[in-house]
């Protein structure tokens, strides 16, 4: 995240227009790799910002005289919303969620800290959205190595599969462990992963 956290600090201000350049720049580390709503584009217009704001998707822009003023919070809501379309959310399951959550809950969120459990007032959307949660459990490869029993003796109730990456190194995985779903996502694992053989290294 270190250019939402540049741009955090800069304290930006766009107009309409270099507000939509700076979210298509940042758009694609944030959208997951396998989208599930084909319909949705990745390059957003200023009509389509001012249609998620008439929605309520995002806050109302700030106003200097007659014109109309975007900053950093209004970057994470865009990129938030975006990806949740992406994901096979649709506009009224999303809702109002972009503009009731602080800025340091919109950065987890883009970054995977948090996973996110959207409620609807539609039975339908519910059911749907159950269906998508289940659907979206990895499965362990086939070809895996069965649990370790050092592993299954120490947590009863969770099954894991134990992968060998190279030679010395292997990594466990929870059956409830909710793999990258964006570009951003796999470069924050991969830098945690980094710094934490790093940390061992030294010891």
């Amino acid at each position: 995240m270190k250019t939402l956290e540049r741009l955090a600090k800069n304290d930006p201000r766009w107009s309409l227009d270099e507000f939509v350049e700076v979210v298509n720049q940042l758009l694609p580390q944030f959208l997951p790799f396998q989208k599930s709503h084909t319909r949705v584009r990745e390059e957003i217009t200023p009509r389509l910002v001012r249609h998620y704001t008439t929605q309520g998707m995002l806050d109302e822009p700030l106003k200097e005289g007659r014109y109309a003023t975007y900053i950093y919070r209004h970057l994470l809501q865009m990129l938030v919303v975006r990806r949740l379309l992406a994901e096979g959310y649709g506009a009224s399951a999303i809702n109002d969620l972009a503009i009731s959550k602080s800025n340091a809950e919109l950065e987890s969120l883009l970054q995977g800290g948090i996973q996110l459990t959207i409620t609807t007032a539609n039975p339908a959307l519910d059911f749907l959205q159950q269906i998508q949660e289940r659907s979206s459990v990895p499965k362990p490869p086939l070809s895996a190595p069965s649990p370790s029993p050092v592993a299954k003796s120490q947590v009863k109730s969770s099954n894991w599969t134990r992968i060998e990456i190279i030679p010395g190194l292997e990594i466990h995985l929870r059956e409830d462990f909710v793999y990258p779903k964006t570009p951003q996502e796999q470069k924050n694992l991969i830098q945690s992963i980094t710094q934490k053989l790093k940390g061992k290294n030294k010891k």
